[in-house]
């Protein structure tokens, strides 16, 4: 278990290992709620085995507890629930395999995260994305490896664009 705890008003939020965030009294240890998120069988054929069941951290805003997925979602819980707000796919892990770990970062309503893209994804899984926190609506999305012609094109030596891989933010 590598989670690091959000307290908020009396509230201990907590990470785990396969997308299973608890809510916890934080001056008791009572467990308040548990959300069990359920993950695809076949998600350690496209992901690093170990890193599968790393969930680092989570994100509050307002009323919303905010985390990104194994299978490549960003997904709100009500705070006082656990209930499941909404939820957004970010990439198909199948098709461009990428390690969510650590959580998101809200910045201005946004929900801000990116990924450990795996090799074989290919470089449209190397990606920082950003989502309406209120409604996990996409806002953006940037590449960090450049196609030909964007800036920063030049530091790959020529390698060609389809064969550029593993660049983890």
């Amino acid at each position: 278990n590598q989670g690091t705890p959000l307290v908020y008003d009396g509230v201990m939020y907590m990470p785990n290992p396969r997308d299973v965030i608890q809510a916890l009294d934080a001056a008791t240890g009572e467990l308040t709620w548990e959300y069990r998120r359920q993950i695809p069988d076949d998600i350690g054929d496209f992901l690093l085995g170990s890193l599968t069941d790393t969930n680092r951290n989570l994100a509050i805003y307002g009323n919303l507890i905010i985390d990104t997925s194994v299978d490549d979602y960003v997904f709100a819980l009500d705070a006082s629930s656990g209930r499941l707000v909404w939820e957004t796919q970010i990439l198909d892990y199948r098709k461009n395999p990428a390690n969510q770990t650590s959580g998101p970062i809200i910045a201005n309503g946004k929900v801000i995260s990116g990924r450990s893209c795996m090799p074989r994804g290919g470089p449209d899984a190397c990606v920082i994305t950003a989502h309406d926190a209120r409604t996990g609506k996409e806002l953006w999305r940037t590449r960090t490896i450049p196609a030909p012609g964007e800036p920063g094109d030049e530091t790959w030596g020529g390698v060609p664009f389809e064969k550029r891989v593993h660049v983890g933010t």
